[in-house]
Protein backbone atom coordinates (compact mmCIF):
# COMPACT_ATOMS: atom_id res chain seq x y z
CA UNK A 1 0.00 0.00 0.00
CA UNK A 2 1.33 3.53 -0.85
CA UNK A 3 2.31 6.15 1.84
CA UNK A 4 0.78 9.10 1.39
CA UNK A 5 3.52 10.73 -0.23
CA UNK A 6 3.25 8.13 -2.81
CA UNK A 7 -0.40 8.59 -3.73
CA UNK A 8 -0.20 8.58 -7.74
CA UNK A 9 -1.31 11.67 -9.27
CA UNK A 10 -4.62 10.14 -10.10
CA UNK A 11 -5.92 9.62 -6.57
CA UNK A 12 -5.04 13.41 -5.87
CA UNK A 13 -6.56 14.69 -9.01
CA UNK A 14 -9.58 12.42 -8.13
CA UNK A 15 -9.78 13.98 -4.66
CA UNK A 16 -9.80 17.75 -6.23
CA UNK A 17 -12.51 16.26 -8.23
CA UNK A 18 -14.13 15.64 -5.27
CA UNK A 19 -13.56 18.72 -3.23
CA UNK A 20 -14.82 20.76 -6.42
CA UNK A 21 -18.15 18.77 -6.24
CA UNK A 22 -18.11 20.12 -2.20
CA UNK A 23 -17.81 23.91 -3.20
CA UNK A 24 -19.83 26.28 -1.39
CA UNK A 25 -22.02 26.88 -4.59
CA UNK A 26 -23.39 23.38 -3.92
CA UNK A 27 -22.73 19.79 -5.90
CA UNK A 28 -25.58 20.24 -7.98
CA UNK A 29 -25.78 24.11 -8.65
CA UNK A 30 -23.45 24.56 -11.21
CA UNK A 31 -25.23 21.27 -13.19
CA UNK A 32 -28.04 22.74 -13.07
CA UNK A 33 -27.08 26.47 -14.09
CA UNK A 34 -26.05 24.73 -17.23
CA UNK A 35 -28.87 22.87 -18.00
CA UNK A 36 -31.09 25.99 -17.54
CA UNK A 37 -29.12 28.15 -19.56
CA UNK A 38 -29.28 25.44 -22.32
CA UNK A 39 -32.46 25.14 -21.75
CA UNK A 40 -33.25 28.50 -22.37
CA UNK A 41 -31.02 28.78 -25.33
CA UNK A 42 -32.66 26.16 -27.60
CA UNK A 43 -36.28 27.26 -26.70
CA UNK A 44 -35.87 30.75 -27.97
CA UNK A 45 -34.11 28.94 -31.22
CA UNK A 46 -34.60 26.38 -33.67
CA UNK A 47 -32.47 23.30 -32.75
CA UNK A 48 -33.50 21.37 -36.28
CA UNK A 49 -31.45 24.21 -37.84
CA UNK A 50 -28.37 24.01 -35.74
CA UNK A 51 -28.38 20.13 -36.65
CA UNK A 52 -28.70 20.99 -40.28
CA UNK A 53 -25.56 24.24 -40.23
CA UNK A 54 -23.49 21.56 -38.21
CA UNK A 55 -23.82 18.64 -40.67
CA UNK A 56 -23.14 21.00 -43.47
CA UNK A 57 -19.68 21.80 -41.52
CA UNK A 58 -15.98 21.68 -43.16
CA UNK A 59 -14.81 19.47 -41.26
CA UNK A 60 -11.30 19.71 -43.23
CA UNK A 61 -10.92 23.20 -41.80
CA UNK A 62 -12.42 22.42 -38.63
CA UNK A 63 -9.29 19.37 -37.93
CA UNK A 64 -7.07 22.33 -38.96
CA UNK A 65 -8.86 24.32 -36.00
CA UNK A 66 -7.88 21.31 -33.84
CA UNK A 67 -4.42 20.97 -35.04
CA UNK A 68 -3.74 25.37 -34.44
CA UNK A 69 -5.70 24.97 -31.09
CA UNK A 70 -3.12 22.20 -29.88
CA UNK A 71 -0.50 24.73 -31.05
CA UNK A 72 -1.34 27.53 -29.41
CA UNK A 73 -1.35 24.96 -26.35
CA UNK A 74 2.46 24.19 -26.33
CA UNK A 75 2.71 28.30 -27.08
CA UNK A 76 1.08 28.31 -23.68
CA UNK A 77 3.23 25.57 -22.09
CA UNK A 78 6.45 27.36 -23.39
CA UNK A 79 5.11 30.11 -21.29
CA UNK A 80 4.62 28.83 -18.42
CA UNK A 81 8.21 27.15 -18.72
CA UNK A 82 9.20 30.62 -18.24
CA UNK A 83 7.19 31.93 -15.61
CA UNK A 84 9.41 28.76 -13.35
CA UNK A 85 12.47 30.73 -13.56
CA UNK A 86 11.50 33.28 -11.18
CA UNK A 87 10.66 30.93 -8.56
CA UNK A 88 13.09 28.97 -9.02
CA UNK A 89 11.40 25.84 -10.73
CA UNK A 90 12.38 23.80 -13.35
CA UNK A 91 10.81 20.98 -15.60
CA UNK A 92 11.97 19.98 -18.69
CA UNK A 93 9.05 20.96 -21.65
CA UNK A 94 7.86 17.74 -22.61
CA UNK A 95 7.04 17.04 -18.56
CA UNK A 96 5.08 20.88 -18.78
CA UNK A 97 3.35 20.08 -21.82
CA UNK A 98 1.77 16.74 -20.67
CA UNK A 99 0.46 18.42 -17.56
CA UNK A 100 -0.94 21.12 -19.37
CA UNK A 101 -2.82 19.14 -21.70
CA UNK A 102 -3.80 17.02 -18.49
CA UNK A 103 -5.54 20.63 -17.37
CA UNK A 104 -7.20 20.47 -20.51
CA UNK A 105 -8.90 17.33 -20.50
CA UNK A 106 -9.95 18.00 -16.73
CA UNK A 107 -11.56 21.27 -17.93
CA UNK A 108 -13.45 19.49 -19.66
CA UNK A 109 -15.36 18.20 -16.26
CA UNK A 110 -14.55 20.90 -13.72
CA UNK A 111 -16.77 23.80 -12.96
CA UNK A 112 -14.74 26.47 -14.98
CA UNK A 113 -12.32 26.58 -17.95
CA UNK A 114 -10.11 27.61 -15.48
CA UNK A 115 -10.51 24.33 -13.76
CA UNK A 116 -7.25 22.44 -15.03
CA UNK A 117 -5.38 25.28 -13.74
CA UNK A 118 -5.51 23.69 -9.79
CA UNK A 119 -4.60 20.31 -11.88
CA UNK A 120 -1.67 21.64 -13.34
CA UNK A 121 -0.28 23.18 -10.18
CA UNK A 122 -1.39 19.65 -8.24
CA UNK A 123 1.30 18.48 -10.63
CA UNK A 124 3.58 20.65 -10.94
CA UNK A 125 3.26 20.33 -6.99
CA UNK A 126 4.45 16.75 -7.26
CA UNK A 127 7.08 17.64 -9.29
CA UNK A 128 8.95 19.92 -7.42
CA UNK A 129 7.63 19.44 -4.02
CA UNK A 130 7.13 23.39 -3.77
CA UNK A 131 2.88 24.04 -3.43
CA UNK A 132 2.72 27.90 -3.38
CA UNK A 133 5.86 28.17 -5.80
CA UNK A 134 3.40 25.87 -8.39
CA UNK A 135 0.39 27.41 -7.74
CA UNK A 136 1.98 30.99 -8.20
CA UNK A 137 3.69 30.03 -11.51
CA UNK A 138 0.13 28.88 -12.64
CA UNK A 139 -1.44 31.25 -11.41
CA UNK A 140 0.81 33.79 -13.73
CA UNK A 141 0.46 31.72 -16.66
CA UNK A 142 -3.15 32.99 -16.17
CA UNK A 143 -2.52 36.29 -15.30
CA UNK A 144 -0.99 37.23 -18.11
CA UNK A 145 -3.01 35.47 -20.24
CA UNK A 146 -5.84 37.63 -19.03
CA UNK A 147 -3.59 40.69 -19.57
CA UNK A 148 -3.04 39.51 -22.99
CA UNK A 149 -6.84 38.73 -23.41
CA UNK A 150 -7.78 42.69 -22.15
CA UNK A 151 -5.05 44.82 -24.17
CA UNK A 152 -6.27 42.75 -26.80
CA UNK A 153 -10.29 43.32 -26.30
CA UNK A 154 -9.75 46.97 -25.50
CA UNK A 155 -7.59 47.77 -29.03
CA UNK A 156 -10.29 45.67 -30.43
CA UNK A 157 -12.98 47.29 -29.34
CA UNK A 158 -12.30 50.59 -30.79
CA UNK A 159 -11.63 48.70 -34.26
CA UNK A 160 -14.76 46.37 -34.09
CA UNK A 161 -18.23 47.48 -35.39
CA UNK A 162 -19.64 49.67 -32.94
CA UNK A 163 -21.65 47.22 -30.09
CA UNK A 164 -23.65 48.24 -26.89
CA UNK A 165 -24.68 45.84 -24.62
CA UNK A 166 -27.92 47.43 -22.56
CA UNK A 167 -26.87 50.74 -23.06
CA UNK A 168 -22.83 49.99 -22.68
CA UNK A 169 -20.39 50.20 -25.01
CA UNK A 170 -17.74 47.50 -25.86
CA UNK A 171 -14.97 50.74 -25.31
CA UNK A 172 -16.81 51.24 -21.38
CA UNK A 173 -17.05 47.47 -20.66
CA UNK A 174 -13.44 46.56 -21.49
CA UNK A 175 -11.99 49.38 -19.57
CA UNK A 176 -13.77 48.73 -16.89
CA UNK A 177 -13.16 45.15 -16.80
CA UNK A 178 -9.20 46.09 -17.54
CA UNK A 179 -9.58 48.62 -13.95
CA UNK A 180 -11.02 45.73 -12.11
CA UNK A 181 -7.50 43.46 -13.14
CA UNK A 182 -5.39 46.14 -12.60
CA UNK A 183 -6.95 46.57 -9.01
CA UNK A 184 -6.01 42.94 -7.86
CA UNK A 185 -2.76 43.30 -9.04
CA UNK A 186 -2.10 46.08 -7.46
CA UNK A 187 -3.39 44.27 -4.67
CA UNK A 188 -1.33 41.48 -5.24
CA UNK A 189 1.95 42.79 -5.98
CA UNK A 190 2.01 46.33 -4.00
CA UNK A 191 3.50 45.39 -0.28
CA UNK A 192 1.08 48.36 1.17
CA UNK A 193 -2.18 47.83 -0.74
CA UNK A 194 -1.10 43.81 0.56
CA UNK A 195 -1.26 44.68 4.30
CA UNK A 196 -4.77 46.83 3.98
CA UNK A 197 -6.61 43.50 2.22
CA UNK A 198 -4.50 41.71 4.78
CA UNK A 199 -6.38 43.92 7.78
CA UNK A 200 -9.68 43.28 5.86
CA UNK A 201 -9.64 39.32 5.56
CA UNK A 202 -8.46 39.54 9.34
CA UNK A 203 -11.85 40.73 10.03
CA UNK A 204 -13.57 38.84 7.94
CA UNK A 205 -14.82 35.26 7.80
CA UNK A 206 -11.85 34.86 5.23
CA UNK A 207 -9.68 35.12 8.28
CA UNK A 208 -8.50 31.23 8.15
CA UNK A 209 -7.06 31.72 4.72
CA UNK A 210 -4.34 34.60 5.91
CA UNK A 211 -1.39 32.04 6.38
CA UNK A 212 -2.45 30.78 2.77
CA UNK A 213 -2.93 34.14 1.55
CA UNK A 214 0.65 35.04 3.08
CA UNK A 215 2.35 32.16 1.35
CA UNK A 216 1.25 32.90 -2.28
CA UNK A 217 1.86 36.49 -1.54
CA UNK A 218 5.73 35.88 -0.71
CA UNK A 219 5.48 33.01 -3.82
CA UNK A 220 4.19 36.43 -6.19
CA UNK A 221 7.66 38.97 -5.42
CA UNK A 222 9.94 37.20 -7.32
CA UNK A 223 7.98 38.31 -10.02
CA UNK A 224 8.09 42.19 -9.00
CA UNK A 225 11.62 41.41 -9.90
CA UNK A 226 11.75 39.74 -13.30
CA UNK A 227 10.23 42.44 -15.95
CA UNK A 228 11.88 40.67 -18.63
CA UNK A 229 9.84 37.45 -18.00
CA UNK A 230 6.90 38.88 -17.83
CA UNK A 231 6.96 41.02 -20.79
CA UNK A 232 8.08 37.66 -22.16
CA UNK A 233 4.92 36.02 -21.47
CA UNK A 234 2.84 38.88 -22.31
CA UNK A 235 3.73 38.80 -25.89
CA UNK A 236 3.66 34.69 -25.89
CA UNK A 237 -0.20 35.30 -24.28
CA UNK A 238 -0.58 37.74 -27.28
CA UNK A 239 0.31 35.12 -29.51
CA UNK A 240 -1.41 32.15 -28.29
CA UNK A 241 -4.83 34.87 -27.85
CA UNK A 242 -4.95 35.33 -31.71
CA UNK A 243 -4.22 31.24 -32.23
CA UNK A 244 -7.76 30.86 -30.03
CA UNK A 245 -9.23 34.32 -31.86
CA UNK A 246 -8.14 32.88 -35.47
CA UNK A 247 -9.97 29.50 -34.30
CA UNK A 248 -13.11 30.70 -33.77
CA UNK A 249 -12.61 32.77 -37.27
CA UNK A 250 -11.20 29.89 -38.98
CA UNK A 251 -14.58 27.67 -37.33
CA UNK A 252 -16.85 30.46 -38.44
CA UNK A 253 -15.60 29.83 -41.51
CA UNK A 254 -16.25 26.01 -41.72
CA UNK A 255 -19.77 27.13 -41.02
CA UNK A 256 -19.67 29.31 -44.27
CA UNK A 257 -20.26 32.40 -41.86
CA UNK A 258 -18.43 35.29 -42.47
CA UNK A 259 -17.65 37.24 -39.70
CA UNK A 260 -15.43 40.61 -39.30
CA UNK A 261 -12.07 39.61 -37.93
CA UNK A 262 -12.16 42.40 -35.47
CA UNK A 263 -15.46 41.20 -34.22
CA UNK A 264 -13.65 38.06 -33.10
CA UNK A 265 -10.91 39.83 -31.68
CA UNK A 266 -13.21 41.77 -28.97
CA UNK A 267 -16.11 38.96 -28.46
CA UNK A 268 -13.79 35.57 -27.55
CA UNK A 269 -12.19 37.91 -25.15
CA UNK A 270 -14.96 38.48 -23.40
CA UNK A 271 -16.86 34.80 -23.81
CA UNK A 272 -13.25 33.80 -22.16
CA UNK A 273 -13.53 36.11 -19.64
CA UNK A 274 -17.17 35.23 -18.73
CA UNK A 275 -16.35 31.86 -18.92
CA UNK A 276 -14.21 31.77 -15.76
CA UNK A 277 -17.02 33.11 -13.68
CA UNK A 278 -17.80 29.81 -11.88
CA UNK A 279 -21.76 29.62 -12.25
CA UNK A 280 -21.60 26.67 -15.08
CA UNK A 281 -19.82 23.50 -16.07
CA UNK A 282 -16.99 24.61 -17.96
CA UNK A 283 -18.75 27.77 -19.07
CA UNK A 284 -21.60 25.61 -20.73
CA UNK A 285 -24.33 27.51 -21.15
CA UNK A 286 -22.77 30.65 -20.24
CA UNK A 287 -20.88 30.61 -23.88
CA UNK A 288 -23.93 29.79 -25.82
CA UNK A 289 -26.04 32.56 -24.56
CA UNK A 290 -22.69 35.04 -25.05
CA UNK A 291 -22.35 34.12 -28.75
CA UNK A 292 -25.90 34.74 -29.33
CA UNK A 293 -25.55 38.31 -27.43
CA UNK A 294 -22.67 39.78 -28.74
CA UNK A 295 -22.63 37.94 -32.43
CA UNK A 296 -26.07 38.92 -32.67
CA UNK A 297 -25.36 42.64 -32.42
CA UNK A 298 -23.28 42.70 -35.79
CA UNK A 299 -26.57 40.40 -37.55
CA UNK A 300 -25.44 37.23 -36.84
CA UNK A 301 -29.24 34.73 -36.42
CA UNK A 302 -29.38 33.09 -33.20
CA UNK A 303 -28.61 29.82 -34.93
CA UNK A 304 -25.99 30.43 -36.48
CA UNK A 305 -23.98 31.96 -33.38
CA UNK A 306 -24.80 28.58 -31.31
CA UNK A 307 -23.68 26.58 -33.78
CA UNK A 308 -20.45 28.91 -33.99
CA UNK A 309 -19.87 28.03 -30.35
CA UNK A 310 -20.96 24.05 -30.71
CA UNK A 311 -18.72 23.59 -33.61
CA UNK A 312 -16.05 26.01 -31.34
CA UNK A 313 -16.38 23.87 -28.26
CA UNK A 314 -15.94 20.56 -29.90
CA UNK A 315 -12.72 21.74 -31.48
CA UNK A 316 -11.48 22.00 -27.96
CA UNK A 317 -12.90 19.37 -26.51
CA UNK A 318 -10.85 16.97 -29.27
CA UNK A 319 -7.49 19.03 -28.66
CA UNK A 320 -8.14 18.03 -25.14
CA UNK A 321 -8.55 14.43 -25.45
CA UNK A 322 -4.40 13.59 -25.57
CA UNK A 323 -4.61 14.85 -21.89
CA UNK A 324 -6.57 12.00 -20.63
CA UNK A 325 -4.19 9.34 -22.31
CA UNK A 326 -1.64 11.64 -20.94
CA UNK A 327 -2.99 11.25 -17.46
CA UNK A 328 -4.02 7.37 -17.64
CA UNK A 329 -0.45 7.15 -18.07
CA UNK A 330 0.93 9.42 -15.84
CA UNK A 331 3.46 8.11 -12.74
CA UNK A 332 3.74 9.42 -9.65
CA UNK A 333 6.05 11.99 -10.35
CA UNK A 334 7.57 13.04 -6.80
CA UNK A 335 6.03 13.70 -3.60
CA UNK A 336 3.83 16.81 -2.78
CA UNK A 337 3.81 18.80 0.45
CA UNK A 338 0.53 18.76 2.47
CA UNK A 339 -1.92 21.42 1.11
CA UNK A 340 -1.40 22.90 4.74
CA UNK A 341 2.26 23.65 4.76
CA UNK A 342 2.71 26.27 2.55
CA UNK A 343 5.96 26.44 0.71
CA UNK A 344 8.14 29.74 1.68
CA UNK A 345 11.36 29.05 0.37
Amino acid sequence: MSSPDETPPAAEVGSLIRRSGRSSLGRWLKPTVTIALYVLVFYWIDAREISSTLKTAQFGIAGACVLLYMAGQAISTLKWRILLAPVDLSTPYLRLLGFYFTGMFFNLFLPTIVGGDAVKALLLARETGAPARATMSVFMERNTGLCALLLIALVAAYLAPPVRLYGVSLVALTWLLGAGYAAANIVLFSPQAYRIADRLIARSPLKRMRARAASLYEAAMPYTRAVGVLISSILLSIVFQFVVIGVVFLTARALSLSIPLTAAAVFVPLVSLAGMVPVSVNGLGVREALYILLFGRIGIPAELAVSLALLYFAVTVIASLPGGLVYALQKSPGSLAAEAAPDLH
